[in-house]
C-alpha cells in the first residue's frame, strides 16, 4: 500500500491535503497498489480516483473541505443535479474498492445556514417542534459526494460516511457493485442528503448497512440514462431511517427490473417502501419483497411522503425534465409483477396503491400485518397521500389501512389492517 503521509499529507485536521493525496493516487494508478489513509484527520478537496482503491485504517478520517472552491467542476453533467462537484470521483475506471474501518466526513453542514429553517405552507401553523424538523434552506454546495460513473467491479466495505451536503454515494451506469457493511449517517435537516443512489446500474448487492439520512436511504432509478434499465439488484439485512423514503424504486422515466429486498428494518421514516412511476414511459417490474419491519412517522418539512409504510404510485410526474431526455419507451403498464410477503407495518398513514387506467398489474400483498397509529404531524399535509412530484390529490379516511385506486390489479392474501378498512377506488 501507498501511505498518503509519504506523499506529504498531514493529518492535523486543518492542512489542505488535496495535492498530496492526489499524488499518492496518481502513483498508485501506475503501480496498481492501494492508497492507505492512516490514523488522523486529513482535510481534502476533490480527489479523482482513476481506478485506484482506498483503504481507511482505524482512526482515519478523510475530511471534506468546507470551501466550495476546493471542488472544481468535473467533466460530467448530471441529468438532475447539473455539473458534477464531488469529493471522490471515479469516471470510466474499473476494479475499485474503498474499505477499512475509518470515516469519510463530508462536512455537509458547513454549506448551510443551520440557524434558519425552510418552513413550508401548511394547513395548520407549525409548532416549534415541527419547525425543528424542517430543512435548512438550500444553498450552493457540492452537487454529489462520492461519485462513480461507468465503472465495473466496485466495492465499498466497512467504512463510515457522515454529514453529506447532498447525495452521499452515487453509482451511475455501473456494473457489479457491492456495498457491504457501511454506516451512513447524515444530518436529518439537510435536504437531498440521500444515502445511496443506483442510477441505471446492473448487478448490485447492498447488504448489512445501517443508513440514517435526511432524504432517501436507498434509491433505484434511471436518472443517469432514462433509456438504460437499473436491474438485478439485491438489498438485504439493512437498518434504515429516512426523513423521506427509506427505499424508493423508480422515478420519472426509469425502468427498474429484477429486484429483491429482504430482512430489512425501516424505522422513523416519513415513508417506508415506495414504488414511484410516471404514467408514461416508466416501468417497474419483477420485484420481490419479504421479511420486513416498517415503521413510519410523518415528519414536518419539505419531505416527500406522508407516513405511508408501503406506497405504490403510477401517475403523471409534474416535474421539469427537458423533452430531449424522454426515452419514448412504449409500455402497456407502469408496474407489474410485484410481490410483497411477510411485512409488519406500524404507520401514521395508510398503505396506498394508486395508478391510472389499470396501469398497475400483477401485484400481490401477502402476510401483511398493519397497525395505524395516531400522528402529531399528519394534519400538516392533511389525511392524504403525497404524490410529489405529481399533483394528484387523494384524501384518505382516517379509518383506512389500505387504499387501492386507479383500477390497480392487486391480490390480497392474509392482509390484516388492525380493524381499519381496505378501500378500492376505480
Amino acid at each position: 500500500m501507498l501511505d498518503i503521509t509519504k506523499f506529504g499529507a498531514v493529518g492535523d485536521g486543518t492542512t489542505l491535503n488535496t495535492q498530496s493525496i492526489q499524488a499518492a493516487i496518481d502513483a498508485a494508478a501506475q503501480t496498481g497498489e492501494t492508497v492507505c489513509v492512516p490514523g488522523g484527520i486529513f482535510r481534502t478537496g476533490t480527489l479523482n480516483l482513476h481506478g485506484v482503491s482506498l483503504h481507511l485504517e482505524a482512526g482515519a478520517v478523510l475530511k471534506a473541505s468546507e470551501d466550495l472552491e476546493d471542488y472544481p467542476p468535473q467533466a460530467y453533467v448530471h441529468n438532475e443535479l447539473g455539473v458534477l462537484r464531488a469529493l471522490l470521483v471515479n469516471l470510466g475506471c474499473d476494479h475499485v474498492t474503498i474499505d477499512g474501518s475509518g470515516t469519510i466526513d463530508l462536512s455537509g453542514k458547513s454549506f448551510y445556514d443551520t440557524s434558519v429553517k425552510n418552513v413550508p405552507e401548511s394547513r395548520v401553523p407549525f409548532t416549534q417542534a415541527q419547525i425543528d424538523e424542517c430543512t435548512y434552506p438550500i444553498g450552493t454546495r457540492p452537487s454529489q459526494c462520492i461519485f462513480f460513473h461507468d465503472s465495473k467491479d466496485v466495492t465499498l466495505r466497512g467504512i463510515r460516511v457522515i454529514d453529506a451536503p447532498c447525495w452521499t454515494i452515487s453509482f451511475n451506469a455501473c456494473e457489479n457493485v457491492k456495498v457491504l457493511g457501511l454506516t451512513i449517517d447524515t444530518d436529518r435537516n439537510v435536504p437531498n442528503d440521500d444515502g445511496i443512489h443506483f442510477c441505471s446500474c446492473k448487478g448490485v448487492i447492498v447488504s448489512d448497512c445501517n443508513i440514517s439520512s435526511g432524504d432517501d436511504c436507498i434509491a433505484l432509478s434511471g436518472i443517469t440514462d432514462w433509456g438504460k434499465p437499473c436491474e438485478d439488484v439485491v438489498i438485504s439485512n439493512c437498518v434504515l431511517r429516512s426523513c423521506s423514503k427509506a427505499i424508493v424504486i423508480g422515478y420519472i422515466y426509469s425502468h427498474i427490473r429484477n429486484v429483491t429486498i429482504s430482512n430489512c428494518i425501516i424505522k422513523e421514516s416519513n415513508r417506508g417502501l415506495c414504488f414511484m412511476c410516471n404514467n408514461e414511459g416508466a416501468l417497474v417490474e419483477n420485484v420481490r419483497v419479504s421479511n420486513m419491519i416498517i415503521e413510519t412517522r410523518v415528519r414536518a418539512g419539505n419531505w416527500w411522503g406522508n407516513g405511508e409504510p408501503i406506497f405504490m404510485m403510477a401517475v403523471k410526474h409534474d416535474y421539469h425534465i427537458p423533452a430531449e431526455q424522454n426515452p419514448h419507451r412504449i409500455t402497456d403498464c407502469a408496474v407489474r409483477n410485484v410481490h410483497i410477503d411477510g411485512v409488519t407495518c406500524i404507520g401514521e398513514n395508510a398503505m396506498g396503491i394508486v395508478g391510472e387506467n389499470g396501469n398497475i398489474r400483477e401485484v400481490t400483498l401477502r402476510n401483511i400485518d398493519f397497525t395505524r397509529v395516531p400522528s402529531d404531524n399528519l394534519a400538516l399535509k392533511g389525511a392524504a397521500f403525497d404524490f410529489a412530484p405529481g399533483r394528484v390529490s387523494v384524501e384518505v379516511p382516517e379509518c383506512c389501512g389500505l387504499y387501492i385506486g386507479g383500477g390497480a390489479d392487486v391480490q390480497l392474501e392474509n392482509v390484516c389492517t388492525r380493524s381499519w378498512s381496505v378501500i378500492r377506488k376505480e
